[in-house]
């Protein structure tokens, strides 16, 4: 009895058929998949956003701070006379000067609410491919588990048929 180990790559019956015919008429064995092919389980942890909490904190940060105000300022950390005499100066020079800064702060605002909208498009997209990827892992994992409980079949059932045969040939010889 001979085992052919053939590796196709494609989804067409007529194709694969095609390649066992040539494989079994140019005589090619091929080569046995890895041992213990069959009993090999899915010991590898799934791929799973382990930042996801961290992204989302981040992401609410960007929503809560993206724009620029030039306005504002920020209060005094103490109360001296001296520190909310400094927010006053402050607040006065960018209002004198809110003509000359407005375009690139208009500028500036818009590119920061764009990059805000793309890295939540991003996320929300990274997170799809992520259930697609655990969904195709789920899925490989399952067919593996087919695969192998096939072989098995196919070896008991290879099994039968050769007592099956010796069987027959006994009671042939029997009967001669």
């Amino acid at each position: 009895m001979s085992i052919y180990w053939i590796r196709f790559r494609g989804d067409s019956a007529a194709e694969v058929m095609k390649a066992v015919a040539d494989a079994l008429h140019q005589g090619e064995h091929g080569v046995a998949p890895d041992a213990g092919y069959g009993e090999k389980t899915m010991s590898e942890p799934e791929v799973t956003t382990s930042g996801e909490g961290y992204l989302q904190s981040n992401l609410q940060t960007l929503y809560t701070s993206w724009s620029i105000d030039p306005l504002r300022a920020e209060p005094p950390a103490d109360q001296r006379l001296i520190s909310r005499l400094r927010v006053h100066v402050q607040h006065l020079i960018r209002r004198v000067t809110r003509w000359y800064f407005f375009t690139p702060w208009l500028q500036a605002n818009e590119f920061h609410g764009a990059v805000v909208r793309i890295i939540e498009v991003l996320l929300a997209r990274q997170q799809q491919f992520q259930q697609q990827i655990n969904d195709y892992h789920y899925r490989l994992h399952a067919a593996e588990q087919q695969i192998h409980l096939l072989r098995n079949e196919l070896a008991i059932t290879r099994q039968h048929l050769m007592e099956l045969k010796q069987y027959h040939a006994i009671h042939q010889a029997k009967s001669e």
